[in-house]
């Protein structure tokens, strides 16, 4: 059982609230700081909210997002005060007090049935963040498959005329379910939310689609060798200023990204005119490196000047299962909003 010092919720606390939006994610690569946090905590599916507290503040929080038998962490974070050392050696005092009741936790979720039936936990960690990794190693969490941060961007994205929005999951879950449904981790709690765009052919038919989600971070550093140094010339930058704005970094993020007709042109095609639709400059796009559809159009497609700069960047997905599941070595399947 936990100690008092951690206290489970349902809904969030405006103390759970402000420590996230207070973290810097990343450590040795990219770091940014999601600026819609007090939204998309509202937006988790299902959440459950491990707080460790003392004197009335929230130290530290895990976030859950349970879906059937499979949570998902959302969020992990500990005020700076809690942490002990950058190189994540000693996160939360080595073998605290903190370390050991979040320990019991997870155990306690997998062996027992306090919290339901619960087969796998999973995470999503950046392998540049030595921090978030040897927590997730200290905890029995191992590596399953590699995400590809795959970034699209236009200074002058051109419209089209094929691209249709839709506001109903109905009209695309078909075509989502037949990509997507034997992916391991699929759920629909949020794709199913839209908006969506379509590209159609003069017979109707659809030729790609994908959902969006508007984003806000502040970057704090970009990822590469000179990520820093970027991030803080790019404001006097022509064009590139257009795409990144590191204090206020406003775009999109693709979810469910179909391809029927299997022409990354039509791909291609349907990214610049979301942007051009949505006022934007930038896309973010992840997927597991793995996925046949990502292998086939990832060399097709010319993916813009953020891409020549920084390439595609990996997040590893981290898993822990009970004694009674196993992975299943099946691609990935990917919602963006549990990166943002």
């Amino acid at each position: 059982m936990l100690s008092s010092l951690f206290k489970v919720r349902e809904t969030p606390t405006e103390g759970i609230i402000t420590l996230l939006e207070q973290t810097t994610l990343g450590t040795n690569g990219a770091q940014y700081r999601h600026l819609d946090t007090r939204k998309r905590i509202l937006e988790a599916d299902n959440p459950l909210f491990l707080s460790v507290e003392r004197n009335e503040r929230v130290l530290g929080n895990l976030t859950f997002c349970r879906r059937g038998t499979t949570w998902y962490i959302r969020y992990f974070a500990f005020a700076s005060t809690v942490q002990s050392g950058k190189s994540g050696k000693k996160v939360i005092g080595g073998n605290s007090i903190y370390k050991k009741e979040i320990a019991v936790f997870f155990n306690e979720v997998l062996t027992t049935q306090t919290f339901g039936k619960v087969n796998r936990m999973y995470a999503y960690i950046e392998p540049r963040n030595e921090r978030s990794k040897w927590m997730g190693e200290q905890f029995g969490f191992e590596k399953v498959a590699t995400l590809a941060t795959q970034s699209f961007s236009r200074y002058s994205p051109k419209s089209s005329s094929r691209i249709q929005k839709l506001e109903n999951w109905e009209d695309v879950a078909p075509v989502v379910r037949s990509t997507y449904s034997s992916h391991n981790f699929y759920h629909e709690n949020h794709i199913q939310k839209g908006p969506f765009y379509t590209l159609r052919n003069h017979s109707g038919e659809i030729l790609a689609l994908a959902a969006t989600t508007h984003v806000t971070w502040e970057i704090v550093r970009l990822p590469g060798k000179y990520g820093k140094v970027l991030t803080k010339i790019i404001p006097f930058i022509p064009l590139l200023n257009r795409i990144i704005r590191p204090e206020n970094h406003s775009f999109l993020v693709m979810d469910a990204v179909c391809l029927p007709s299997q022409n990354p042109n039509d791909l291609e095609e349907l990214f610049a005119g979301i942007l051009h639709a949505e006022n934007k400059n930038l896309i973010l796009w992840w997927i597991d490196e793995k996925d046949s559809f990502y292998n086939e159009v990832k060399t097709k497609l010319k993916w813009g000047l953020l891409h020549t700069l920084v390439g595609v960047n990996p997040v590893d997905v981290m898993e822990r299962h009970s004694k009674h599941a196993s992975h299943e070595d099946r691609p990935v399947f990917v919602s963006a909003f549990d990166l943002v």
